[in-house]
């Protein structure tokens, strides 16, 4: 084996339990990590949500109804030195929403000896993906949506790949207040090729419904009021290309009134089948303009846990 062919093969063997994938033999790991807060602490069961600019990663659909303009950052520090981040704008036009993002991640260094006797330390894998979206609202309660994903790979420093994938999805609300059910195809596009050989996307299947029950037309619950003052259910079935199975998730969201202009969320959530990370958990506080979401990803060691947090501005 050829000195670049061994730095491809450690950076691979490293970088790999700090991606948070599924096993499967699919590239672009980065491509499938949550971009938001909110949807990890549901489980990731979001693609039956408008969620506004939370929902680009899993239903761009979602994005179709937003009434404001939004901001957004997120950040993963994770425990073994690897660094992911997110920033994007979401801006309601009268007949659709346009939306822009750039998606960064560094699975850390690492340190290699080469066949010269010399040591290095370089970076394990260093992605980037920038995004665009349109969402769209049609009659009858449907919307549409769609992602361009422009991406650049980096194993060790040695070797890059960059190309292109997309979404589509869709999203109905039913005559039923509060009852939405959507659809969605992620990571279309052509193999990722770092040498001669390419490996396929990770293409994604999902499908879902949310429920939301808000209790604001009762006179304690409306806007200034504390407690309890919607309840939130989302369930998913997502499949992935490299898995076998359906993998059912599901999430729970409970809206708390924290007084005038003030909002909280607990939020509980369950992937089920996963090899990674089963059961995720989160909270999120607005005032005004102005919101926090955290998450955590609860995986089967201290390595596999994702602490990740959002922040995020409407205008």
């Amino acid at each position: 084996m050829n000195q670049r062919a061994a730095l491809l093969v450690a950076a691979l063997v490293l970088a790999a339990p700090r991606l948070q994938a599924e096993s499967g033999t699919t590239a672009g790991a980065t491509l499938q990590r949550p971009l938001a807060a909110r949807p990890l602490g549901l489980g990731e069961a979001f693609s039956g949500l408008d969620g506004g600019l939370d929902s680009l990663g899993y239903n761009p659909a979602g994005l179709a109804r937003l009434k404001r303009p939004e901001l957004e950052t997120s950040f993963v520090h994770g425990v073994a030195s690897d660094n992911f981040g997110f920033l994007g704008y979401a801006h309601p036009l009268p007949l659709a929403t346009v939306t822009a993002g750039v998606v960064y991640y560094n699975a850390g260094s690492m340190d290699i000896s080469l066949s010269n006797g010399t040591n290095e330390t370089r970076t394990a894998a260093q992605d980037m993906v920038g995004l665009l979206s349109l969402g769209v609202p049609l009659p009858w309660g449907f919307c549409a949506g769609a992602t361009g994903k422009f991406y650049r790979f980096e194993l060790a420093q040695e070797a890059k790949a960059s190309g292109f994938a997309g979404d589509l999805g869709a999203l109905w609300h039913s005559p039923l207040p509060g009852l939405n059910v959507g659809a969605s195809l992620q990571n279309l596009g052509p193999d990722v090729k770092f040498e001669q050989v390419g490996d396929p996307l990770p293409v994604t299947t999902r499908f879902g419904a949310a429920y939301d029950f808000s209790l604001a037309k009762y006179r304690w619950f409306q806007e200034g009021g504390y407690g309890v003052s919607r309840f939130l259910l989302s369930v998913d079935g997502v499949k992935p290309r490299d898995q076998k199975n359906l993998l059912p998730a599901a999430g729970l969201e409970l809206g708390l009134g924290l007084g005038e202009g003030g909002y909280g969320a607990l939020r509980f959530g369950y992937m089920f089948s996963r090899d990674v990370s089963n059961f995720t958990f989160g909270v999120g506080f607005r005032q005004g303009r102005w919101r926090l979401d955290y998450g955590l990803g609860v995986g089967r060691s201290d390595v596999n846990s994702t602490h990740h947090i959002t922040a995020g501005a409407s205008f």
